[in-house]
């Protein structure tokens, strides 16, 4: 063979079988293990492969796990792929993660004649997970703890003021709608919460704006209408900042900051892309400051988590009656 010719498929593949950093195996039809790379060997502190070879594949793996290995290998021979991730102790009993991809290897007719599975050590990726629903649920838990002691100590302050006995409801109804807003976002193995069939997110808006001037009854303030589509754990977090940035300002300079104010709040999509649509509405004669020229932090933050974050598009602008923020995304960011 000259020095400039390609190497042949068969030497390609041994050679990619040796240098893969995986676990590389080669099982017969029948379940058997007939070969496994030097670096598999090294990943499950196999003394000497020999010992080992043709012996059934599932027997490798712990009671738990082995269903997983039988439909794999039945979804090969039918010649198609999958993948997997499950538990397995190396065979000097190390604990071990791994992700395991199984495809079959077709023959001149197509048919599969033998299988391959890649398994990759996720150990300490599945420990990063573990330590970070843990910080999670111990943040959930934290903050749960915080709302209770603030209601707490907002309700044995009110005992001695009488008069203020209106205003110290609504601020704990405030209370209680941000901890559900919370819950609503935490993933719901970590909050006592009766979790929603189906996260959305007009589902997300009515627990995170209700504290803002509600959406419900004769007093509400801000009006949810058009579509809804399911949100995802990403994309929760993001619009959560979002629209908890737009109702903090309308209660501080907005439409929120008179009982005769109102926010229209629309959400249109088609195919590809969901279009928001921010409205406030000022009694008429009521002043309102132009802070459109000015780029503060809140504006800043609203238009990175939308461009920056979502991949979408975010116009400002100040109406006779008060802001309007038009706000668009792609629906598979919206979905993540």
């Amino acid at each position: 063979m000259g020095k400039h010719e390609p190497l042949s498929l068969s030497a390609l593949a041994a050679s990619f079988f040796d240098a893969s950093t995986d676990c590389v195996k080669v099982v017969g039809l029948s379940g058997d293990l007939l070969a496994m790379n030097a670096n598999g060997v090294c990943l499950m502190e196999i003394e000497d492969f020999e010992s080992l070879r043709g012996q059934p594949w599932v027997g490798f793996w712990p009671p738990a796990a082995q269903h997983l290995i039988e439909n794999a290998l039945t979804e090969a021979r039918a010649g198609r792929g999958s993948r997997f991730t499950a538990d397995c102790p190396t065979a000097a009993g190390t604990p071990k993660s791994w992700e395991v991809v199984v495809w079959p290897v077709l023959d001149d007719l197509g048919q599969p004649a033998q299988v391959i599975s890649i398994s990759r050590d996720v150990t300490a990726q599945q420990r990063a997970e573990q330590q970070r629903q843990l910080f999670t649920r111990e943040l959930a838990h934290r903050m749960k703890n915080t709302f209770a002691v603030v209601d707490g100590v907002i309700a044995l302050s009110s005992r001695s003021a009488g008069e203020a006995r209106t205003f110290v409801d609504a601020l704990r109804q405030r209370l209680l709608g941000l901890g559900r807003a919370i819950a609503y976002m935490a993933p719901p193995e970590f909050t006592s919460l009766e979790a929603p069939a189906e996260r959305s997110v007009q589902g997300l808006l009515q627990v995170l704006l209700g504290p803002y001037g509600g959406l419900e009854g004769a007093e509400r303030q801000i009006f949810l209408t058009g579509d809804d589509m399911p949100v995802g754990p990403d994309s929760t977090t993001i619009l959560a900042l979002i629209f908890n940035e737009l109702a903090t300002n309308a209660l501080k300079y907005g439409a929120l900051t008179s009982p005769e104010g109102r926010v229209d709040l629309h959400l249109e999509a088609d195919a590809e892309t969901l279009r928001m649509s921010w409205s406030e509405a000022l009694p008429a004669g009521t002043l309102i400051a132009d802070t459109t020229g000015k780029r503060g932090f809140g504006a800043a933050l609203l238009e990175r988590a939308v461009v920056k974050q979502l991949g979408g598009t975010f116009e400002r602008a100040l109406r006779p009656g008060g802001i309007q923020v038009i706000m668009s995304a792609p629906l598979k960011a919206i979905a993540v």
